[in-house]
This record gives C-alpha cells, sequence and structure tokens, in this order.
C-alpha cells in the first residue's frame, strides 16, 4: 500500500514541474482529499493483510528459534554432550519446520554414537530422504547402522546406490567403504581384490597409501602387507604418517626380528602414535621405566590417548609413581570401563600415595555404588583406612573397624579376621599402626601363614593330683569337723 503511494506522490510531484500554470487547478482537484480516499484499502481487506502480516510474522520468529537451537545442538553434538544437543533438538517444532528433517538427521546420529542402531535407522525411514538431495547425506549413516545390526541383506540392497553417490565426491573411490562393505558381506574374494589387485595403483598417492596399509592392519593382514612394502615410492618414506603405519605393522607382526625394523622407521619421530609404539617396544623388552617415560611424552602430545593411558596406569603401580597414576585414572574417558573398578583402582593410589581423606571419601561413594555389598578387595581397603583414619577428635571409632573387619573375615580373608582378632585384644590399634618407634615383629606369622591350614592338635593335660584324693580329703575334713562339735 505504502509503496503504490509513494509511486503515485512522485508521479504528482514530477507532473506538477512539467505543466504549466494553467494546469494546476486541475491537478489540485484531482489530488483531493476527495479523490485520495480511493486508493486507501477497506476495512476487510486491511484485516486479511494485517492477518497474513501476523502469520508470516509468526513463522519467520519459529524458524529463527529452530535455527538457533539447531546450531546449539551441533555445537553440543561436535564437542560430545549428547545430552544437551538431543534437548535443543527436541525444542525444534513439530514435522511442519522445514528444518525437521535436519533435526530427525542428527537424531539419528546421536542415537548411533549410542549404540541405538535400529533407533537411528527409524529416524531415516521416511520418504523424504529417498531424493536426490537428501539421500546422500543419510545413506552413509545408513550404512554403518546396517553394518551395526548385521542386516547384510539391507546392507548389500543399500550399499550399490550409496556407493554411487559417494563415489562422486570422495577422492579415491570410496575405496574403504567398499572394502567395509564386502567385510560384512563376508566377500572373501572381494576383500582380496581390493587389498591386493593392482596393488601399484594403490600406493599412487600418500592418501590411497595410507587407506591401504590402514586397511591391511585392520584386517590383520600384516604379514602379507610386509611383503609389498618394497612397492612403496620414496616420496612414501618422507610421510610421517606413513612411516608410523609401517613401523605399526612391523610391531604387530610378532617377529622379534622386526622389532628393530619398527623403531628405526619412527626413531625421530615425535608424534603421539610414535611415543606409543616406541614404549610397547620397550614393554615387550620390559624396559619398564623407558616404556613409561614414551607413554608419558605420548599424554603430553594427546591428553586422551587411551593407548599411553591403558598402559601407563599399570606402569605407575609397579614403578611407584602413585601422583601419576591418579591423574591418568582422572583422565581416562573409557566408556566402556566399570566406573566402580576405576574408583577402585584409584583408592588404592591413593592409600599408596598416602592420601587417606580423599582415599576415605572415594571408599564411602565406592560401597554406596555397591549398595554396601562390595568385593572382598574393597572391604580390605576399607579396614585398612578405617585403622588409619579411625581416630577423630581423640576418639577411636572401634565399631567401624569392626564392621570393616568382620565383613573381610566373613568373606574368608584370614588378613581381616587377624585385625578382627588384634582389635580385640589392642584399645586403639590404629595408633599402634602409626608408631615410628620399634614394635616387636613375629616374623614366623606372615600373609602366607596365616592362609596355611594348620592341624589342630588337642591339649593334653598333665594331672597333679587326682579328683578322688581330693574327694577323700574333702570327705575327712567333714567327718573332723562333726567330731569337734
Amino acid at each position: 500500500m505504502n509503496c503504490i503511494l509513494n509511486k503515485y506522490i512522485l508521479t504528482v510531484i514530477v507532473g506538477l514541474f512539467l505543466l504549466t500554470n494553467s494546469g494546476f487547478a486541475e491537478i489540485n482537484e484531482f489530488v483531493s482529499n476527495a479523490n485520495l480516499k480511493e486508493i486507501w484499502f477497506d476495512d476487510d481487506e486491511y484485516g486479511e493483510s494485517a492477518g497474513v502480516e501476523a502469520q508470516l510474522q509468526n513463522e519467520s520468529f519459529t524458524r529463527g528459534s529452530d535455527i538457533d537451537s539447531l546450531i546449539r545442538a551441533k555445537y553440543k553434538l561436535i564437542s560430545g554432550d549428547l545430552r544437551i544437543a538431543r534437548f535443543y533438538l527436541n525444542r525444534i517444532s513439530n514435522s511442519k519446520s522445514k528444518l525437521f528433517f535436519v533435526k530427525e538427521r542428527y537424531l539419528a546420529i546421536i542415537d548411533f554414537i549410542e549404540g541405538n542402531f535400529n533407533q537411528s535407522l527409524s529416524h531415516l525411514s521416511d520418504k523424504k530422504y529417498f531424493n536426490d538431495s537428501s539421500y546422500p547425506q543419510v545413506c552413509l549413516l545408513k550404512l554403518i547402522n546396517y553394518m551395526a545390526t548385521k542386516d547384510r541383506k539391507s546392507l548389500k540392497n543399500e550399499s550399490e546406490n550409496c556407493l554411487q553417490y559417494s563415489m562422486k565426491t570422495s577422492k579415491n573411490e570410496a575405496y574403504w567403504l567398499d572394502t567395509m562393505i564386502k567385510l560384512n558381506l563376508n566377500d572373501q574374494n572381494g576383500i582380496r581384490q581390493n587389498l591386493f589387485y593392482d596393488s601399484v595403483n594403490l600406493v599412487s598417492d600418500d592418501e590411497m597409501t595410507r587407506l591401504w596399509l590402514k586397511s591391511g592392519l585392520y584386517l590383520n593382514q600384516e604379514k602379507e602387507f610386509l611383503s609389498l612394502i618394497s612397492i612403496l615410492p620414496e616420496s612414501s618414506y618422507q610421510s610421517k604418517r606413513l612411516r608410523e603405519i609401517v613401523a605399526f605393522m612391523y610391531l604387530r607382526s610378532k617377529n622379534p626380528e622386526n622389532i628393530q625394523k619398527a623403531l628405526a622407521f619412527i626413531d625421530d619421530i615425535d608424534s603421539a602414535n610414535a611415543e606409543n609404539i616406541k614404549g610397547s617396544i620397550n614393554l615387550q623388552k620390559k624396559e619398564y621405566e623407558l616404556a613409561f617415560g614414551h607413554f608419558k611424552l605420548a599424554l603430553q602430545k594427546k591428553q586422551d590417548s587411551t593407548n599411553s593411558i591403558e598402559r601407563s596406569i599399570p606402569l605407575a603401580w609397579l614403578l611407584n609413581q602413585w601422583s601419576d597414576g591418579i591423574s591418568m585414572l582422572n583422565n581416562n574417558i573409557n566408556k566402556d570401563l566399570d566406573s566402580r573398578n576405576k574408583r577402585a583402582v584409584k583408592i588404592a593410589f591413593l592409600i599408596r600415595d598416602k592420601k587417606f581423606i580423599e582415599a576415605e571419601r572415594e571408599i564411602t561413594l565406592l560401597k554406596i555404588d555397591f549398595q554396601h555389598k562390595p568385593p572382598l578387595e574393597v572391604s580390605i581397603m576399607d579396614s585398612y583406612i578405617s585403622l588409619i583414619m579411625g581416630e577423630k577428635d581423640n576418639h577411636f571409632d572401634k565399631r567401624k573397624i569392626e564392621e570393616a573387619n568382620d565383613f573381610g573375615c566373613k568373606s574368608f580373608d584370614g588378613f581381616s579376621c587377624w585385625l578382627a582378632l588384634q582389635s580385640l585384644q589392642w584399645e586403639n590399634l590404629g595408633k599402634t599402626i602409626k608408631r615410628e618407634d620399634d614394635i616387636f615383629i613375629d616374623k614366623e606369622m606372615t600373609l602366607d601363614s596365616l592362609k596355611l591350614k594348620k592341624e589342630i592338635n588337642p591339649l593334653k593335660e598333665s594331672v597333679n593330683i587326682d579328683q578322688k584324693d581330693i574327694e577323700e580329703l574333702d570327705g575327712s575334713g567333714i567327718q573332723l569337723l562333726r567330731n569337734n562339735k
């Protein structure tokens, strides 16, 4: 309406400048208020326009809110916070939203990461995803879901179309995807053809060579691949990533002669992978301190390196590196690890590091995790912590120690039974343990001796005075008393 009015007014103004003075009267009459009323909307027409504008504003606000939720969800998804990502996705409006299918695709990714493969596939079942624009975005996700659910029939049907789309954008003709599909379909001839047919062309560039070597590692074909190392061009040896893979192949071959070759490939590389390989070589040689040093260097390069953490924690225990062990346990993000076992190991490290206050807090939480029915090892640690931390405000809590020892003794732990007995004899056994002065040590009584089964010989009573003599003397005494009377 405003646009039409502005054009009309502009036309009138230009006309006024072009017309002679004699024409002003006619123009004044034309632009009178009576004539101008004709260009305004009627009430009904204005109400309909306002309704359309309000609807457009509402749709624009909803779409803006949906886009904001989608951006936040994507950020949380990338950062690994799946719960919050799902929350933001669920804020996006129903199927009428133009972002609905993007939302469903993101939810499918989250369900796949969480291992809900069938639920992930259900998000991708809408016919909307079968058109040429949407299908390439979801077909790979559908394929890996079929692999996870071992649905070979659906995988075979889906793979042909998906490979065609993937090859259009892939720089290596979807080599890895094709190999994994054949592996899941148990196509041995196809796998062998992918690995060893035309191998010269497979090493035409570093990226293709990397995929080829990694496929050999994944399929445990190290020995056959090592026999083909000679076909690698000289340029491949300038790539640190390729040299790491070759070194790992030599390490995985389990041939003592290849250990030195593996070390030669990565000797001048200081990446996390190279340090892990060096540490693994030292482990095989039982050079624990050197191995621990390499794994610590790997963790400096990559703090969440699972390989480094899993190998470093046992070494930290063997080398008495308690603080390092606790730090590595805190950085362990392996979701497959039982959180209760992780906490129990941490308590053991805290005890050895003499951090009893933190150990006491952790073992309280651990007993709650076990619903106050912990395994024997936890009960033993609880007994020791109770002994050390038993004295508070000059008061020794014997009841807590007795409960811990009693539970361990009922679980057939000899040491707990011995502690239970000692707590009856000593008023404050915890203080006795903390004493730094010399105390009597029974060298014959060890933990192993307590576990040995011993023969019980009945005690023999030596008779010094016969009971009959005592009875006769008592009888004579009674008679003497009577006679005196």
